[in-house]
């Protein structure tokens, strides 16, 4: 599918201006060092629910019984990572386990954590984690590898993350302390209250400590163990990986219905579809929308896995004076005007999107409002609006560049025909991945500068949303993001409102008021949502109950053989 544009998933440098810390009043700048007063490790009082009942242990119904091997083609393996702090391992979802997960309602829910709380007063999340938890060597899941897994993807020192959701739980952002109480009780002391760092929490998968420390880093990314659905069992770089059904995962509802999963690496798209028509494979990913119709017409089927995606464009540097014409808000929001996003979603799309879109935000995403409505098809207003910019006699060069590597083409010139319909003087920028990844996730080495070569330009992204994209909404808005959008600093004072209450309830009306005013700014432009669609041969597939709303990593252990 087209939403294979992009590498996915390094999104996050928050832009926290001002830190309220617990059990005060008094402000301290986001860097502040952290204290090294040990807190309470008693278990806090809280109006969140606790537990006080047993610790509960893992029982052990009569468990599916994994056949057969289930084998799908992808157009590549991105990143190719395992570990997770190395910029990002979709595949580790399959093997490993995170501490909290969510629902299909975009509720927080046990993951490794049965229960969890949080002390507003002294600022420390208690997490109670599930007895009888075993790691595919047969070791217990304790609380030493919570913590050990916390602090290595908060990137503590020793440890230096690539995954830009790491930040999120470290020292330099909000963290306090990192504390074992007990084999099976962990806590997370942060320097303020923040209710959506559950979202972390929910981002972070439990590591077997004693094996990463006898195998080392380097060990463990060649072969990697959790405590998941799938073990982890042969990687052949750029060919395939396979994975090896856990037949005693602690969760006995969702052990996978295969015995063995394989993924190859197959960049063809026509070699996909036919290895699917010649049963060479059970799943064919990365279709384009345009082949779906013709591929049901002939049996087979399609599943949505994972939230629905978002195309858009966003702006960088547009208040540098070198931005020239995007600098203006005027010729933005003509930009915006100019699309027919109806049209985009009915032909692009063949009619599996609708228009919409915003950056990360789909309908019962945290934080959505049905205001957040798309502009409509208008061009004679998006005339109106370049006339009043005084587009182009006002600027030195009314040139506007866009930027996309060579796999995005078709669809950047399907998005300049618009503009130059209305007048507009639109250069498509066709560079490798590399540059790509280097001019959107900028502040990896550092905040965005007048010199830069592509200030000014657009970027599109189209990718997956998820569930509560409070951080990828930092990185694209604040003035401290990493894709140096943002510098409007009403929008860096309501995002630290949101990152600044306990009450989750409260985040989401907050982030919904934010991204109402952030879409007044027009450094971003939504285009379309769209369905996730995986193609399947359902003679060889049967029924999808996995956990199909989050990813189709987490979709896996849950397909069925046919008939099943």
């Amino acid at each position: 599918m087209k939403r294979w544009f992009l590498v996915p998933l390094f999104l996050l440098l928050a832009a926290v201006m001002v830190v309220t810390s617990c059990g005060g009043d008094e402000t301290t700048p986001a860097t502040t060092t952290p204290t090294t007063t040990q807190p309470t490790t008693t278990e806090p009082t809280t109006t969140e629910p606790t537990t006080t009942e047993p610790t509960p242990t893992v029982t052990t119904p009569e468990p599916i019984v994994p056949t057969g091997t289930l084998t799908a083609v992808t157009a590549d393996f991105g990143f190719a990572s395992t570990d997770p702090i190395f910029f990002e391992s979709l595949w580790g979802w399959s093997w490993s386990d995170s501490l909290l997960r969510w629902d299909e309602n975009n509720n927080f829910i046990p993951g490794v954590a049965y229960d969890w709380n949080f002390d507003e007063a002294t600022c420390t999340w208690t997490f109670y984690i599930t007895e009888g938890i075993k790691f595919h060597n047969g070791e217990d899941l304790t609380a030493e590898d919570v913590k050990f897994s916390v602090d290595r993807f908060g990137a503590d020192p020793p440890w230096i993350s690539l995954n830009p959701w790491s930040q999120y739980i470290s020292y330099a952002y909000n963290k306090a302390d990192s504390i074992v109480v007990d084999d099976y009780t962990y806590q997370f002391v942060a320097e303020y209250p923040e209710a959506c760092q559950q979202v972390v929490f929910a981002w972070t998968r439990i590591l077997p400590k004693d094996y990463f420390d006898e195998v080392g880093q380097d060990g463990f990314r060649a072969f990697p163990i959790g405590s998941g659905p799938w073990k982890f069992k042969e990687l052949i770089p750029n060919t395939s990986i396979t994975l090896e059904a856990n037949a005693d995962y602690w969760r006995p509802d969702e052990i996978p219905y295969y015995q063995y999963y394989v993924e190859l690496m197959v960049p063809e798209q026509a070699t996909r579809i036919n290895m699917l028509r010649t049963g060479e494979c059970d799943i064919a990913l990365g279709v384009d929308y345009d082949r779906i119709p013709e591929l049901r017409s002939q049996g087979y089927a399609t599943v949505n896995a994972g939230v629905a995606g978002t195309s858009s464009i966003s702006f960088q540097g547009t208040w540098f004076p070198s931005a020239g014409a995007t600098g203006n808000i005027n010729v933005r929001k003509a930009m915006s005007y100019a699309l027919d996003r109806q049209e985009i979603a009915d032909t692009w799309y063949d009619g599996f999107a609708k228009p919409g879109g915003q950056w990360y935000m789909v309908e019962g995403c945290f934080g959505w409002t049905d205001e957040l409505t798309p502009d409509p098809y208008d061009p004679g207003l998006a005339t109106q609006l370049l006339e009043a910019a005084g587009y182009p006699d006002a600027f030195d060069d009314p040139v506007i560049h866009i930027y996309t590597t060579a796999a995005g083409q078709d669809y950047h010139l399907l998005l300049i025909s618009y503009w130059e319909a209305i007048g507009l003087q639109v250069q498509l920028e066709i560079v490798d991945s590399t540059i790509s990844t280097a001019y959107i996730f900028h502040n990896f080495a550092g905040r965005i500068e007048e010199t830069d070569p592509n200030v000014g330009w657009i970027f599109s992204w189209t990718y997956n949303s998820y569930f509560n994209s409070t951080y990828h909404c930092a990185n694209l808005y604040t003035s401290r993001g990493i894709h140096g959008s943002g510098n409007d600093p009403v929008a860096d004072a309501m995002y630290n409102d949101v990152t600044h209450t306990a009450d989750i309830e409260e985040a989401d009306r907050l982030f919904a008021e934010f991204q109402l005013y952030v879409k007044t700014l027009y450094i971003n432009i939504g285009i379309v949502e769209f369905d996730i669609l995986t193609v399947y041969n359902p003679a060889t597939v049967g029924d999808w109950t996995g956990r199909n709303w989050v990813s189709y990593q987490d979709a896996l252990n849950g397909i069925k053989h046919p008939g099943q």
